[in-house]
Order: structure tokens, then sequence, then C-alpha cells
């Protein structure tokens, strides 16, 4: 993944979609389609960093494959909320964006929970 050109494209994009003017539909086309080659290409790159996480965790540190899976929803979670807040700040608005963002943080936090079940387990043992 070239991180130059993705930003040059993003750059490009975001003049072409500033010099449509007042069509604000047109220019929510252009961010979306331009926002989804962007992940595309990002996504790309995902498979070799996904295979050194699972490394990471299961070779290495002896962990439970589930954490791995939740790490993995988490960052899922992260990413399509800031993308979609992203978009509704861009099209002005900034409640929309707030809102999802607030979702996006819930559920980041129901999928911690069995992690953090866990931690305050050991926590518990540790201290008895």
């Amino acid at each position: 993944m070239n991180i130059v050109i993705i930003c040059a494209f993003a750059v490009v994009s975001a003049i072409i979609c500033k010099s449509v003017g007042n069509d604000r539909s047109i220019a929510l086309v252009l961010t979306l389609a331009a926002s989804a080659v962007i992940f595309m290409k990002a996504a790309g790159s995902m498979g070799g960093l996904i295979a050194q996480m699972r490394s990471l965790f299961y070779a290495q540190s002896g962990t439970d494959p589930e954490y791995i899976r939740i790490l993995l929803k988490g960052l899922g979670i992260c990413y399509i909320t800031s993308f979609a807040s992203g978009i509704c700040r861009d099209n002005g608005e900034s409640t929309l964006a707030e809102q999802t963002v607030l979702a996006g943080k819930t559920a980041l936090l129901l999928i911690i929970l069995p992690m953090l079940e866990t931690l305050i387990g050991i926590v518990r043992t540790l201290l008895m």
C-alpha cells in the first residue's frame, strides 16, 4: 500500500468535490466513490496485517484465539464508525455524526465485555 498515492488521490478528490460548487448531491457521490476506492486499496493490505497479528497472538504469546477475533471486530467497528461519521460531518450533519460515534463506542464496549470479564477475574485471583 503506497500511502503517498492514497493521500494524493484523497486531496485531488477533495479538490474536485469543492470545485463542484453548490451541488451537494454530486459532491456526496464523488466523496463516497473516492472513499470506496481508498477503502479497497487499504483493505488489500489487511491480509498481511491480520496474518502477523494471528502469529503474534497464537504462536508467540499463547493467548486465547478469541482475543484476536475481539480485537479485529473492535478495529472494524472503529474504522466503520470513523468513516460514517466523517461522511456525516462532510455533509453538515454534525449531530448525526456524533450519534454515530456514540453508537460505535457502545458497540465497541459490548464487543470487549468478555475480555474485560477475564481481566477482572485475573485481577481478582491476584488479589486473593
